[in-house]
């Protein structure tokens, strides 16, 4: 399965429509949150989206946890876990639900942490980033065996790391 994985677009629409546009092989597309667009047009782009802690992400589930290639999911914004200051109410959360990967966005970061077999995926922001590499998501490729998660440029859409897990 391929994924397309952003966070915190805050109102770039422009933005978001081309980087939806660059890519037509997409088997699931996912918001983590702090979008700002109606939710209108969210959907009407197949996008799985979250509420993030923007109130105009009205009318989206705080978390949703889906299963892909046999893996439990859990999707969120981050910031009811205070992930800004690290992961760890996050992590409690994933063994609550018995989840093997977790998304979550709020920080603007890229980033990447294995937790005793848990991942947990940040893919940056669309705009406004906070770290040293530009505007990002990620593009993901899973299997029962294997999952390769790549962070992109927002503008340019060239690859800013690469990791893979084997499951």
């Amino acid at each position: 399965m391929k994924l397309l994985v952003f966070s915190d677009v805050h109102k770039y629409k422009e933005r978001l429509i081309a980087l939806l546009n660059h890519y037509d092989d997409i088997d699931l597309t996912i918001s983590l949150g702090d979008s700002e667009l109606k939710r209108t047009f969210l959907e009407s782009h197949d996008i799985v989206a979250i509420k993030g802690n923007y109130p105009f992400d009205a009318g989206f589930t705080e978390e949703h946890i889906l299963t892909i290639d046999g893996y439990r999911v859990l999707l969120s914004h981050g910031h009811r876990y205070r992930v800004q200051n690290g992961i760890d109410k996050l992590y409690y959360r994933a063994l609550e639900e018995s989840i093997q990967v977790v998304f979550y966005g709020h920080t603007h970061i890229p980033s990447f942490d294995d937790v005793e077999g848990r991942l947990f995926i940040n893919p940056g922001a669309v705009s406004k980033s906070r770290s040293l590499d530009q505007e990002s998501y990620m593009i993901v490729k899973t299997s029962k065996a294997q999952w390769i998660f790549r962070w992109y440029n927002a503008m340019d859409h060239s690859l800013i790391r690469e990791i893979r897990h084997d499951f």
